[in-house]
């Protein structure tokens, strides 16, 4: 987990990006209110986390620490500890539930080691922070009952709150709480116990609401304003709409097959064997709501990832019961245990958005000197959108977007003592040749580079960072 939040820099999506770390960075005073995503007009994205975003940055800063790639980091140490907590009290609470040894053994190596789940587990996103909340409050519920009167209070009352900042900062957590409410009706809770749990949710959600007050400088509704414009708006349907079945024909795709096709089948089994189980009751509604919903992405299921896993697994503990000693078992988990190894691996030690290894070396390189950084390609402070991005930039660097290799020449002339870099792609562009250009970082290490095997460079999009100075001795020479 410490691994993965040390590498895995930068956002799985954009609204990872944009709906946070700008967002408090605007709060901060350094973004303009020009350059922030329409979410941001529209009052529809909850202050919670640029709020917790600003807090740390001024805590660094009283301390001399202020790093924008610290505070991103500390963040995503953080969610992967909330996030590792959490999955191992459910661990602790749902392994009786399982009949076989190697059942057991599997839900523990699946709910920790499976790929994905430490990638996502470090996400500072609202799907990851509104899942472990939830989640976390689901654990203390199921305990309620096994607690005398004065922990049974503060269980309720912890829960509530839990519930309600996890609804607020990711409305389609309501799902799931919906969920929760049908298996709490089927388990003939007290008025008692509801009333109580309810007044922390409103606790959570009227805290929520005076922070989105200092955010957005007017009382609102958050949820409200991102059910109205993304669905009886239809903004969301902007992005895509897909078919109901998108979710289970993409995760057979993106899972990593054959692991995907396996999971999802034992993940079936497991919700027809046990369909009045907490996690299930809470699993289906959640996927059903998805499925209504036009706009679908892969990353809105990251909350059920638990869940799916637990379920999964009970279809495999139902097998094993059923058919203990087939043959095949010791070639099939050898070949899933070798597929998954490869991944998790590459999952914990890449960056989930490269070109922030770059804006991380940069600043850096800014801390010595100020900075001109000038491309020919699309504007290098952006996240694969035409949104700006302020939070990783350094405050003494001037960026300039050049039409051709002939402008070069005046910045150069016109530096006045500060340092020119180049962003750009590997190998740089012919016309570039009478420079004296540095190569200074990028991701791909040297001897990698050094591999040209049929231009495979050429095809891809490696972005590197350059020390540009004036021609050089050869190119006076001529």
């Amino acid at each position: 987990m410490i691994i993965t939040a040390w590498f895995s820099v930068g956002a799985h999506h954009p609204d990872e990006y944009y709906q946070v770390f700008e967002f408090a960075n605007y709060k901060m005073g350094h973004t303009p209110v020009a350059d922030l995503p329409w979410e941001f007009a529209a009052q529809c994205r909850p202050a919670l986390q640029p709020f917790i975003v600003v807090i740390l940055s001024k805590v660094l800063e009283i301390l001399g620490m202020y790093n924008p790639f610290v505070v991103a980091f500390i963040l995503r140490l953080l969610m992967g500890i909330l996030s590792y907590w959490v999955i191992c009290r459910w661990i602790v609470s749902l392994l009786p539930t399982f009949t076989t040894e190697k059942g057991k053994k599997l839900f523990v190596c699946c709910s920790l080691f499976l790929w994905f789940i430490p990638y996502i587990s470090v996400r500072f996103s609202a799907e990851n922070i509104g899942a472990q909340l939830f989640l976390l409050a689901l654990s203390i519920i199921t305990q309620i009952p096994k607690y005398r009167f004065r922990k049974q209070l503060l269980g309720l009352s912890i829960a509530g709150l839990l519930l309600g900042f996890a609804c607020f900062v990711r409305i389609q957590m309501g799902f799931a709480f919906l969920g929760l409410v049908i298996w709490l009706i089927l388990q003939k809770w007290s008025l008692n116990k509801w009333m109580i749990m309810g007044l922390f949710c409103l606790i959570a959600i009227g805290t929520c609401v005076i922070i989105d007050h200092w955010f957005y400088d007017a009382w609102i509704f958050t949820p409200f304003n991102y059910f109205n414009v993304n669905i009886i708006e239809h903004r969301a349907a902007d992005f895509g709409v897909f078919p109901w079945w998108y979710y289970f024909s993409t995760f057979l795709k993106v899972g990593a097959p054959p692991i995907s096709i396996v999971l999802l089948v034992l993940f079936l089994r497991g919700i027809y064997k046990k369909p009045l189980h907490i996690l299930s009751i809470v699993c289906t509604c959640f996927l059903l709501g998805h499925f209504f919903i036009g706009h679908k992405e892969m990353r809105f299921l990251f909350p059920m990832s638990l869940p799916f896993i637990f379920l999964a697994c009970i279809g495999l503990d139902l097998w094993l019961q059923r058919y203990p000693k087939k043959r095949f078992y010791g070639w099939v988990w050898g070949v899933l245990v070798f597929i998954n190894s490869g991944l998790l691996l590459f999952r914990m030690i890449t960056p989930a958005h490269e070109i922030v290894k770059n804006y991380e070396f940069i600043y850096n390189y800014c801390a010595k000197r100020n900075t001109i950084l000038v491309s020919f390609d699309d504007m290098p402070y952006t996240l694969g959108t035409s949104t700006k991005i302020y939070f990783y930039r350094p405050h003494n660097l001037t960026i300039v977007r050049l039409k051709d290799s002939t402008e070069l020449k005046n910045i150069l002339n016109h530096a006045n003592g500060q340092a020119v870099l180049l962003y750009g792609n590997v190998p740089l562009d012919s016309r570039l040749a009478g420079y004296n250009i540095k190569r200074l970082y990028c991701l791909f290490p040297e001897w990698v580079l050094k591999f040209n095997i049929n231009n495979w460079q050429a095809r891809s999009y490696i972005s590197a960072v350059y020390e540009v100075s004036p021609y050089s001795l050869n190119t006076l020479r001529k």
